[in-house]
């Protein structure tokens, strides 16, 4: 057998042999010199070639199959596996609960539908619906009532809205599908944050659209670089989180704003505004779809507010999209579940709503308090009525191997590189969610934790594979 050219790096690297050899063949398959599939060298002639014993070898082909890079077949041989790239916190697909594990990889509110003033309101919920009515309706944007009172609700942040604006969608992940279907076709480029929320990358991949990446710093999108990207890419819409930017918390001054619809205007681009946590500021900031109405489309969900079960959230389109936006929501679901959306509004015309709102700002605050004073001041980004916030890397770590050492002493966090859009951002940080944790002392454990292992630094192992 010939020796493979990928083996001359391994002679020419640092380190432990058996970890140069995984990294040779990571290198090897990134680069294209091996594909999945593709059988490795038996372990004597790769012995051989390189000079080491045969132990060091076998621990090689082990750590590639201890962590599914590669896969051992009896009287085969060892081949190499594909790696698939997941398209969000692995946590999500996961079978059942883990005894003693805190999982920060998700964000959803701390209350998640236990929040105290809901016993005020459960009269509301509990109050007569006509079952027979709802199973019947048929109605693809959603029930008159339900649209009215999502009407009146985003009317309390300055956006102007009837009942004939909106849609009542399945959460603010179908929102975003919607908004691709109806206003991008397959291959096209679109513009988005060059961190944009999993959730918007999934559903463009699958669409087949091209999502192109926007500089941004800790206001967000940077309006001189959107300016730029328009002119290259001549893309028409813009996808965007003005407030409280997931995963960064970046929140974008009045003055951005209307900067970038200014931007936006000059290039003819539809902007889709993700203000799925534009009830959390205290004071409220000032929607994109409030200043330029005809050039947003605004999504919302309660998934925030009062927890992803519920599945219901609403669009509001400038009038000439209704119908291009209908068209996309029966192709996906025909219409939003009438019993959720009734729910949905119910708690939304509750009295009661202003008191849930301000209490979980309140508990929001707290939690980020206690962020403030169990992390590092230098590696941290996050504002105060965020439900996460970024911690930036120091001392050898990279994203992967912290979010593992992480998961194994008990605490789930989430890498940036799932939120990259494009080689414009390449971050060693991870995604912290702080409402995820059940209490805020267990909070206050899982933070001590993440910060010890930030401080102690990354094993040799790991800071070895980072220099490759």
């Amino acid at each position: 057998m010939t020796r493979p050219v990928w083996t001359e790096a391994i002679e020419r690297a640092a380190g432990p042999r058996y970890l140069a050899i995984v990294s040779a063949v990571e290198i090897a398959l990134r680069s294209g010199i091996l594909r999945p599939g593709d059988r490795l060298p038996p372990q004597r002639d790769l012995a051989a070639w390189l000079s080491l014993n045969i132990g060091t070898i076998s621990r090689a082909y082990a750590e590639m199959q201890r962590t599914g890079l590669a896969r051992g077949e009896v009287g085969r041989g060892t081949f190499l596996n594909l790696v698939q790239e997941t398209d969000a916190p692995s946590s999500l697909r996961a079978p059942a609960p883990r005894p003693a594990f805190l999982d920060l990889s998700h964000n959803f509110p701390s209350h998640a539908m236990r929040h105290p003033a809901l016993a005020s309101i459960r009269p509301a919920f509990d109050a007569h619906m006509d079952v027979g009515a709802m199973l019947s309706a048929q109605v693809d944007i959603g029930l008159n009532r339900h649209r009215e009172i999502a009407a009146r609700w985003l009317g309390r942040f300055g956006i102007e809205a009837q009942a004939d604006d909106l849609l009542v969608t399945c959460g603010g992940q179908h929102g975003l599908m919607l908004a691709l279907m109806a206003l991008t076709r397959p291959g096209e480029a679109v513009l988005a944050e060059e961190l944009s929320f999993y959730g918007l990358k999934s559903a463009a991949g699958m669409l087949g659209r091209s999502l192109v990446g926007v500089r941004m710093d800790r206001e967000g999108l940077m309006p001189d670089y959107l300016d730029v990207v328009c002119q290259r890419t001549k893309a028409k819409v813009l996808f965007c989180t003005p407030t409280l930017h997931n995963p960064t918390t970046a929140t974008m001054s009045l003055e951005r704003r209307l900067h970038v619809a200014e931007v936006c205007e000059r290039h003819n681009v539809m902007i889709v505004e993700d203000d799925v946590y534009g009830f959390l500021p205290d004071p409220q900031l000032r929607p994109l779809a409030a200043s330029a109405p005809d050039r947003v489309v605004h999504i919302s969900s309660l998934s925030k507010l009062a927890g992803p079960g519920l599945r219901i959230g609403f669009i509001r389109v400038p009038r000439h999209l209704v119908y291009a936006f209908g068209i996309a929501l029966r192709a996906s679901t025909l219409m939003a579940s009438p019993f959720n959306a009734e729910w949905a509004t119910r708690l939304l015309a509750s009295q009661q709503i202003d008191r849930v709102v301000a209490d979980l700002r309140t508990e929001t605050e707290a939690r980020q308090a206690l962020v403030a004073s169990r992390m590092p001041e230098q590696a941290i980004m996050s504002h105060r009525n965020a439900f996460y916030f970024c911690l930036n890397l120091r001392n050898g770590w990279s994203a992967e191997a912290y979010r593992q050492a992480a998961e194994d002493i008990g605490v789930g966090v989430t890498p940036l590189s799932l939120f990259e859009v494009s080689s414009l951002h390449q971050s060693d940080s991870v995604r912290v969610c702080i409402n995820a944790a059940p209490d805020q002392a267990s909070l206050r454990e899982g933070l001590d934790k993440l910060a010890g292992l930030l401080v102690s630094g990354a094993p040799p192992t790991v800071r070895f594979r980072a220099a490759i």
